[in-house]
This record gives C-alpha cells, sequence and structure tokens, in this order.
C-alpha cells in the first residue's frame, strides 16, 4: 500500500514544481491579439506567437486573463510575469520592460456609416461623444484631446454595440480590434467608416522593470527568430491582420 502512496506523492510534488516553473503571462482581453475562451487558455494572435516562441525555448506558460487596465497595474507589482498586448507610449516608457514589438497596429477614429458616413476626423471630436476601452491605449490618446466627451466601458464590444446604436458617435480603438469585435458581436463589417488615424505604434511583449534582463533577451531572441522565418507573419494571417 505504501508504493501508490509514494507514487501519488511524488507526481504531487511533480506537478507542484513543473506549475513553479511556468512563466505567467498577463493576458489583457483586446481582441484580436488576446481572445477569451470559455474554456482553457485564451487565444489570439499575441498569445499564438508567445505560445510558439515558448514551444522554442521549451518553457511551460500560465495565462492569468484580465481587463487591460487591471493587468498594467498587476504587471508594475510583479517583477516575474509577462503582458501581453501593450503598446509602448511615452507615459508608459518608464513603467515597463519593453521585450520585443510583435506587430504593428493603427489607433483610429471609427464611425458607422449609418450615422456618420464620413470619415471621422480630429477637428470634428468636440462635437461627438466618443466610445473607449478604459485603460486602453486608444483612452489615453482620445483624453489629451480638449474638449472631447468620453464614454469608457469594460470591453470593446460594448462599444461595437453602442456605436451601431448610435449612441456614441465614435470609437477610438485599434483598427484591427475594430473589425475583429465588429465581426463577433455580429455587426457587419461594412458598417465601420475607419476615420483619421490618431496613431501608428506597435503592440509589445513587456514586463516589469525588474524582469531579469537575460530572460528577456531569450523572449526577444525566439520572436526575432519567428519575424526573420516568417511564422509570426503567417500566424498573424489567420486572423484576418490588416497592417496599418
Amino acid at each position: 500500500m505504501r508504493i501508490p502512496v509514494l507514487l501519488l506523492a511524488f507526481c504531487t510534488l511533480w506537478l507542484t514544481t513543473e506549475s513553479a516553473h511556468a512563466v505567467v503571462i498577463i493576458a489583457a482581453e483586446v481582441p484580436p491579439f488576446v481572445i477569451r475562451s470559455y474554456q482553457g487558455a485564451p487565444s489570439g494572435m499575441a498569445i499564438e506567437v508567445l505560445e510558439e516562441a515558448a514551444r522554442r525555448l521549451d518553457e511551460p506558460l500560465t495565462f492569468e486573463l484580465m481587463p487591460m487596465a487591471r493587468a498594467l497595474i498587476q504587471t508594475r507589482h510583479r517583477p516575474d510575469v509577462l503582458l501581453l498586448p501593450p503598446v509602448r507610449s511615452p507615459q508608459r516608457e518608464s513603467q515597463f520592460l519593453w521585450i520585443t514589438p510583435l506587430l504593428d497596429e493603427a489607433f483610429v477614429l471609427v464611425s458607422h456609416r449609418q450615422h456618420h458616413p464620413a470619415p471621422l476626423t480630429i477637428e470634428e471630436l468636440p462635437a461627438q461623444t466618443i466610445g473607449v476601452m478604459r485603460g486602453s491605449y486608444g483612452q489615453s490618446l482620445i483624453q489629451s484631446i480638449a474638449e472631447t466627451r468620453v464614454e469608457p466601458v469594460a470591453a470593446e464590444a460594448n462599444n461595437a454595440n453602442k456605436l451601431a446604436l448610435g449612441r456614441i458617435q465614435g470609437w477610438a480603438v485599434a483598427w484591427n480590434t475594430a473589425r475583429y469585435t465588429q465581426q463577433q458581436a455580429g455587426l457587419p463589417l461594412a458598417s465601420l467608416v475607419r476615420g483619421e488615424t490618431l496613431q501608428r505604434t506597435a503592440i509589445y511583449l513587456a514586463a516589469h522593470p525588474d524582469f531579469p534582463p537575460s530572460e528577456a533577451a531569450r523572449w526577444r531572441k525566439a520572436i526575432q527568430a519567428m519575424r526573420r522565418d516568417g511564422s509570426l507573419a503567417n500566424i498573424i494571417k489567420q486572423y484576418d491582420y490588416q497592417a496599418p
């Protein structure tokens, strides 16, 4: 009877050790870069890139999915985690270690063809109500524009629905996020009108400033190798990604 008990104890210890060594990824829910899955780990462009890099590095991963605002706060207080998919900005520069860019993106103004058929411009913003996701880079960009009425929400899907109903006149969002969210909400993609570009930027893999430099270098090299051999491009093509 002692052998099964010892085997069980050994297996428990092994699983605990494996879990302890897993790299923790703070994943902010920003589709199509990080997409919530109601069964299992999240999916999305950035998640798949990290999973392939982890496979090459022989590193197990543990994902913690949460809203962007909370993900930024969590990472600022946890020096041993990686963060997906923040945008690098002057305001955030000193708050994180920016390991490597994953893909390019454009934050734009989006309107609905039925309610505002012409591309929305920055000059029009004082007369409009603009939807943003709380904690998003779109919120940071739009709040810097004077006299703009901003309505933050917890998830981008709320903005897609509010835009369709005419409850907001514009949406400050990453263009690929707007496209993906619109389709997931069951709304016509053709209803979206891409307006003025607020900023072209990049989606990053980041970490706390005290994240071990040697580990950061390993992840950077793995993702750079994926960019060179075309595997990164193959991943993002699956999500109907549009370059800025």
